[in-house]
């Protein structure tokens, strides 16, 4: 039996990497001024984005609405298969809703690691394009 992968249609590259950057950004002011529940409204987002996809996912309608008309009105010049971000947002989503847990039942130290290796993988990818998670997928796939 032959297995074809589906094909999809390919997303702009700069979506992903604004969304690591928003995110990182925001669990990095709620590490240095120990708000917890900023990582709770990362993972929200997180959540919202995979569950619901790119048409409500909040950081990819405020950069296609908002930030893409004003700084290439043309739309995306480079484009590339969403499943290894769709990966990798979905390890974002469960690190962050384990952190969210240990903060709930009084782990904090863990929610704070937990947050901090997703703002540092975000932040990762957002500022060279080095994407662990996608890593992850692609290898998984080659299996």
């Amino acid at each position: 039996m032959s297995y074809e992968t589906p094909q999809v249609a390919p997303i702009d590259v700069n979506v992903p990497r604004f969304n690591q950057a928003v995110l990182a950004v925001i669990i990095a002011l709620a590490f240095v001024v120990q708000l917890e529940w900023l990582v709770a409204i990362a993972f929200g987002i997180l959540l919202v984005s995979f569950v619901g996809g790119p048409s409500v996912a909040p950081l990819t309608q405020l950069y296609v609405r908002w930030v893409r008309p004003r700084l290439d009105p043309g739309g995306p010049t480079e484009t590339e298969d969403p499943r290894p971000p769709r990966f990798s947002q979905l390890l974002g989503t469960v690190f962050l809703g384990a952190a969210v847990i240990a903060f709930l039942i009084g782990f904090p130290v863990a929610g704070w690691i937990l947050a901090l290796i997703v703002m540092a993988l975000a932040a990762l990818a957002a500022t060279t394009r080095i994407c662990v998670g996608c890593i992850l997928y692609e290898k998984a796939v080659q299996r």
